[in-house]
């Protein structure tokens, strides 16, 4: 008796197409959560970094369900490396406690770059760029509605980093602009996160825009003019509207002058320290500076420890470069920032690509973060991880050749 084997139905065009809309909706669904994650962290003190290490991996784990693939690029392995290395100078740290300070948001780094690398560079593009635009967007009303800025300032409002939510929004905005060739949605949404990074008061955030723009204009001035030809006048027309607005409410033209002002007194970035109440002397970073020199010099290699500056002098030397001479050594300094020569790197490879604007968004934020790093400790900082998951996952997927190494599911 012969054996009748049952072939099963190719998929039609149709099936086809609903499973993709389906998939597309779950990778949706997931790059939201995955922008409001980090929102929800800086509205709530309550939601400490061991519980946004808990989220971050039940996320990475929904995004893998959806596309069963993670990204782990030559930065993020850096910054594992990076990471690791952290780890290991708690043997000689003079404070664990003080370490961990460190070490768990360093976690959250890399759970972030991997979460945002793989949704970028795995799943529906525009489903992502949309959720997490979209993310944003919720996040900057909660926040609103929680703490109250823009309309009024907290006692204990952190403005450096209520400033970095606000950049990673207006970079998320801007690469959502790119990949949909849109300029309706994303433009108010861009102007009005620079009105809230000017409103924030942060020096540093403000300069480094300004430097990164600036930069980027220089760097690709063939492809700025030709956005600014194409935009100028819808440009014009929001900024009108938004002035026209901004004018109407007292209270907020006061908080955006005042972000304006201190901006463009450049000369002051070293002489407040802008996430506390009172400001510090330009005298006291001095002595910060020239104490983190003196410690790199005891341990110029290894460095004293994680989180040996603040246990020492009970305050960070609020310098990134500082604190990683200080903490890590050279080691360290190396190892983080040879995360920026990498993205330079790849942007140089990239040179002559036809992808748009891509590039000089890209280098503009590489500007403007390296920057910041210069006056701020941003060596854990969870948005910097968003931009550097996010650029290089762009970059390697819209290459000269598609070279990303995926981890099938087992």
């Amino acid at each position: 008796m012969n054996e009748i084997t049952a072939t099963p139905a190719e998929p039609g065009p149709l099936q086809i197409r609903l499973e993709n809309a389906f998939v597309a909706l779950c990778s949706f669904g997931v790059a939201i959560l995955a922008a409001l994650e980090p929102m929800i962290a800086a509205t709530y003190e309550t939601f400490n970094p061991v519980r946004q290490a808990v989220c971050l991996a039940f996320l990475i784990m929904l995004a893998w369900v959806v596309r069963p693939w993670v990204l782990l690029t030559r930065e993020t392995m850096l910054y594992i490396v990076f990471t690791a290395y952290m780890f290991v100078t708690l043997i000689w740290a003079p404070s664990f406690d003080e370490g961990m300070n460190t070490l768990i948001p360093a976690v959250d780094f890399v759970l972030l770059s991997v979460l945002f690398g793989s949704l970028v560079a795995f799943h529906n593009l525009r489903a992502v760029l949309t959720g997490a635009l979209t993310g944003y967007v919720i996040g900057a009303i909660v926040y609103t509605k929680v703490v109250g800025f823009p309309f009024s300032y907290p006692l204990d409002f952190s403005y450096n980093a209520v400033a970095g939510m606000y950049l990673f929004g207006l970079f998320i905005t801007l690469v959502y602009a790119w990949q949909r060739r849109s300029r309706l949605l994303p433009m108010p949404i861009a102007l009005i996160s620079l009105l809230l990074i000017a409103a924030t008061t942060s020096i540093k955030t403000n300069l480094g825009i300004a430097l990164g723009a600036g930069a980027s204009m220089i760097a690709y001035a063939r492809i700025s003019l030709r956005m600014v030809r194409r935009n100028v006048i819808l440009l014009s027309l929001l900024v009108a509207a938004l002035v026209s607005y901004v004018l109407s409410n007292q209270e907020l033209v006061e908080n955006v002058q005042w972000g304006l002002t201190r901006a463009s007194h450049g000369v002051e970035i070293l002489q407040r320290r802008e996430d506390t109440k009172y400001g510090t002397s330009y005298g006291e970073r001095t002595v910060w500076k020239d104490e983190g020199i003196k410690g790199w010099e005891r341990s110029p290699l290894f460095g004293s420890g994680v989180e040996a500056f603040r246990t020492d002098h009970g305050i960070t030397s609020h310098s990134t470069p500082i604190d990683l001479l200080y903490n890590f050594g050279l080691i360290g300094l190396g190892l983080y920032y040879a995360m920026f020569a990498s993205v330079a790197l790849r942007l140089w490879r990239m040179r002559g690509a036809e992808i748009g604007s891509l590039p000089a968004l890209i280098f503009a934020g590489l500007v403007c973060y390296s920057f910041i790093t210069l006056s701020g400790t941003m060596h854990y900082n969870t948005f910097l991880a968003i931009y550097f998951a996010v650029s290089v996952a762009l970059l390697r997927r819209f290459g000269p050749e598609w070279t990303v190494a995926r981890t099938p599911a087992a």
